[in-house]
């Protein structure tokens, strides 16, 4: 299904821009065989893990390279396709990135970019935090109250990520703009629970740990940057501690706790 939403078929040169720590491009290799896929991210240490697990997995049709999305290292049209999955969203200029990404595809090929457009903010179910009537940890509504505020300050994401020009429920006018055709829009939801009987004990207490520790080190950019503009500094202190609180309690007290999140697909063709 996800070939088909970016345009992709077997035979294909295809390239993953913001590939990240080779996540996707081997899935959509082993799609697209006999074709390859050539996977590019700016972070060095991405682009090493990358190979190293594809190197352990013996994956084939896959190659990783560092490369910058404003300058990709490609003649024109060297490429059957162009796609991106969840890196043109964190860009602060996608409009330069998606106008590479057109340069690089041969004429007819297809361009797609794929999105989250919600997620733990859109669409979420805030379980652990409260339940009607009745709290569950000491200082639930306090932990709620205030991580709200503070993402509701930078609505896509911590300050810094993306472009605020262009989010990323808006990407897909750029794919007209920059003068794609036949542009199709396809998407699909998820939905993770962290606290689902197939899940371990041990993952379920990693899965805590990692969900605090992201929260605990965007408050520290913020106490580091000065960054007083949503929260200050007495309640983003006080968010950490809440936030603690409810790692623990969490691993002594399991509820089902899960997130739906939304993605769209966006795909055009170069004239």
């Amino acid at each position: 299904m996800l070939l088909g939403y970016l345009g992709l078929v077997p035979g294909m040169q295809v390239l993953e821009v913001g590939c990240g720590p080779g996540t996707l491009a081997p899935y959509l290799a082993a799609g697209i065989a006999p074709g390859n896929v050539t996977g590019l991210d700016l972070d060095a240490q991405f682009v090493a893990r990358a190979r190293a697990k594809a190197e352990a997995s013996g994956s084939t049709g896959v190659r990783y390279v560092v490369g910058d999305a404003y300058a990709l290292p490609f003649p024109d049209g060297s490429f059957d396709a162009v796609t991106s999955y969840s890196g043109i969203g964190v860009l602060e200029d996608p409009e330069a990135a998606i106008a590479e990404m057109v340069r690089v595809c041969r004429p007819g090929g297809a361009v797609s970019i794929a999105e989250g457009v919600a997620g733990p903010q859109g669409i979420a179910f805030p379980g652990i935090d409260h339940l009607p009537d009745r709290a569950t940890y000491v200082g639930a509504a306090r932990f709620t109250d205030l991580e709200t505020r503070l993402r509701s300050g930078y609505p896509g994401g911590p300050p810094g990520v993306g472009s605020t020009r262009w989010p990323a429920r808006s990407l897909w006018a750029l794919m007209a703009v920059l003068g794609l055709q036949g542009i199709e829009l396809n998407a699909w939801g998820h939905v993770t629970a962290a606290d689902d009987r197939r899940t371990s004990p041990e993952e379920r207490k990693r899965h805590r740990e990692l969900e605090h520790a992201r929260l605990v080190a965007w408050i520290g950019a913020l106490l580091a940057g000065g960054d007083f503009s949503v929260l200050d500094r007495r309640e983003l202190l006080e968010l950490a501690q809440l936030s603690d609180r409810r790692r623990l309690w969490a691993e002594r007290s399991p509820l089902w706790d899960w997130e739906g999140g939304l993605s769209i697909a966006a795909l055009g063709f170069k004239p």
